[in-house]
């Protein structure tokens, strides 16, 4: 059995006292392109993260990958 890499997407959090007691906030952008550099991540959402005035707290590549199931 393989696995099928069906969609990916990044999950940023921004940092910032402004998002309440936690002071953070995720936001989630889809369609990730395949094979995208973890370096061209990070600088998206360093990127959004000072046009936001917030610091980036973290970024996570989400995968949805699909299991072929063999039948014999």
């Amino acid at each position: 059995m393989n696995f099928a890499l069906l969609d990916q997407a990044v999950q940023y959090t921004f940092l910032n006292s402004k998002y309440g007691k936690q002071g953070a906030k995720t936001r989630n952008l889809k369609n990730v392109k395949r094979g995208v550099a973890a370096d061209s991540l990070a600088k998206v959402g360093n990127a959004l993260a000072h046009l936001q005035g917030d610091e980036l707290g973290a970024a996570t590549l989400i995968q949805k990958q699909g299991i072929s199931l063999a039948r014999d």
